[in-house]
């Protein structure tokens, strides 16, 4: 069952790494529901068999109505130039009409502004283990968050997540918890077992030695301890055919549009960064968007 779903997904260039990720596995009934982004360029054809296969197959879902997706499409003197490149589609989708049933119960919480609620029942619609759900209530506040870390302390938790669990979904309550892993582990099985060739291009290791720009930092959260900064960094280049938003954390402090010499390792749906040196500086950096289609 869904095997043709899955091999569908595997050719289409309408879905990210992160959403083939979550479609295989949800296919693959290791996760009870999920949700994904289609983008639609010239590729509608995509969209129509994509909900063919869906029905087919019998499995429930919901699509959102379309909304414009932009891309970065140069780097001109100090700005990074956006486009409107195409629209696209969310998509919920459930095992079953029970939890098709708790995610209407999940979006009316949601309107209501019981977040907390909200979240909890989240955390089982989506199958994540009870103790990151617990601690990603708690994070919401950002004021016992600024008060419980320090910024370093924080965000490196959150890295180190990303690259130890490259198969799961949900933000993990540490680096170090048995659910988590041994979630990653049977993900980790299915998708090499269901669909190797996606396994092999997601696991797949590329180094590059480029330059990056330095954009604004991802939070606004004033921490008790200043002692991290992580950075949004853009590539200066196209990387694998796109310009490329990457997440850095830095124990230095650095001015928006600052040039560095750095190696970029891509791995998974993530990216480590060794920098070598600055080597020049953009002046009033900022980011320029049309709202037209090329």
């Amino acid at each position: 069952m869904n095997e043709n779903l899955i091999k569908f997904v595997q050719k289409s260039d309408a879905f990210d790494a992160n959403s083939k990720l979550k479609l295989i596995l949800f296919l693959s009934g290791a996760k009870p529901s999920t949700y994904i982004h289609m983008r639609i360029e010239k590729n509608l054809h995509d969209k129509h068999e994509f909900e063919d296969l869906l029905k087919e197959n019998n499995i429930l879902f919901e699509a959102s109505r379309p909304k414009g997706y932009e891309e970065i499409t140069g780097i001109k003197g100090n700005a990074a130039v956006w486009k409107l490149k195409g629209t696209w589609y969310g998509y919920d989708l459930f095992k079953n009409k029970e939890y098709n049933a708790k995610f209407l119960e999940y979006t009316t919480l949601l309107k209501q502004k019981k977040h907390d609620t909200a979240d909890q029942l989240a955390g089982v619609i989506y199958g994540y283990p009870p103790c990151c759900t617990e601690t990603f209530i708690r994070d919401h506040n950002k004021a016992q968050l600024a008060r419980k870390y320090g910024a370093y302390q924080y965000y490196k938790r959150l890295h180190d997540c990303d690259q130890k669990f490259p198969f799961i979904a949900h933000t993990p309550c540490s680096p170090v918890c048995k659910q988590t892993k041994k979630l990653n582990l049977q993900y980790a099985s299915t998708v090499k077992r269901k669909a190797p060739e996606f396994y092999k291009k997601y696991a797949k290791k590329r180094t590059y030695r480029i330059p990056l720009i330095v954009d604004i930092e991802s939070s606004d959260v004033k921490w008790k301890k200043q002692d991290g900064h992580d950075y949004m960094l853009i590539t200066k280049n196209p990387l694998e055919g796109k310009y490329c938003l990457i997440s850095w954390l830095s124990r230095g402090k650095y001015k928006r549009g600052t040039i560095l010499d750095a190696t970029a390792t891509l791995q998974y749906d993530y990216a480590t960064i060794d920098v070598h040196k600055k080597t020049g500086h953009l002046k009033n950096f900022h980011h320029e968007r049309r709202f037209t289609k090329p």
